[in-house]
């Protein structure tokens, strides 16, 4: 009898646990793809809690709850989740993310990179604190180093490699690499971007001004044929503003006089 109870238990604990992953996944996705208005976040609370109802133990919901809680203002309460969290799971990436950020609101640079440093060092193939920790490590505050650059670089390298339509990883990419001069991979990662297009989801990146990055990379190279194309995918691409326009078609004419003749 005892033996027969134990099981139905086990059995109900293995139906569970999808479901709770259920959950967190959906929190996940509306936690990411918030707004201002607030409805978001209190949706994906809502789907966090139903999957800490079923599975208690899930550290990571436990810190996006401290996440959804810094978002409204209350970070007493998000580092008492974040520190719940890492009883449960030292390793809980989303608390060391979570802690960074109430030291970057802080000013205190050093601290929320140490903290995700540990998050990348438990869980390398994490997207979230990869993502994070190259942005602090190459903020102004930061006064990042040349190795400083270096190890962001790492990060957005390994997110292009666990997803190779990472749009804003190949954009931070093609930034880095043309901050260092390395045209030809500055250039490579802005036609990635190009080949990703416009995402739904977001508007950091406006992707038809891409095409003047990447022109403006092929130009340092001397490949002044492809340029002028790039230049001229702007000027008929959707919303490009009249100054850019006006700029690409300057440009046009100048590399028509360097350009040798039937070689475009």
């Amino acid at each position: 009898m005892v033996g027969s109870v134990i099981g139905i238990m086990l059995a109900a604990a293995l139906a569970q646990a999808p479901v709770a992953q259920v959950h967190f996944e959906r929190g996940q996705a509306l936690f990411d793809e918030h707004d201002d208005t607030g409805e978001a976040l209190a949706l994906a609370a809502l789907e966090f809690r139903q999957a800490l109802a079923l599975e208690p133990r899930l550290a990571a919901a436990v810190a996006y709850l401290g996440l959804i809680a810094a978002e409204d203002g209350h970070s007493a309460e998000a580092e008492s989740d974040y520190r719940k969290a890492l009883e449960m799971d030292p390793k809980c990436a989303e608390a060391r993310v979570g802690l960074a950020w109430l030291h970057l609101r802080a000013a205190r640079n050093r601290e929320a990179i140490g903290e995700l440093r540990r998050a990348v060092a438990d869980r390398p193939e994490h997207r979230m604190a990869r993502r994070e920790l190259a942005s602090a490590l190459t903020q102004e505050n930061s006064k990042p180093t040349a190795e400083m650059w270096r190890e962001a670089v790492e990060s957005w390298q390994t997110l292009v490699g666990l997803d190779g339509n990472d749009r804003d990883a190949h954009h931070a990419l093609a930034k880095a690499y043309e901050q260092a001069g390395r045209w030809g991979e500055a250039e490579r990662h802005y036609r990635e971007v190009l080949r990703i297009g416009q995402t739904p989801e977001d508007s950091d990146v406006w992707v038809y001004s891409v095409h003047t990055n990447a022109a403006e990379m092929c130009e340092k190279q001397g490949k002044w044929g492809e340029a002028m194309r790039e230049y001229e995918a702007l000027i008929e691409s959707e919303g490009a503003g009249a100054e850019e326009v006006h700029h690409a078609r300057l440009r046009i004419e100048r590399l028509r006089l360097v350009l040798p003749k039937g070689s475009r």
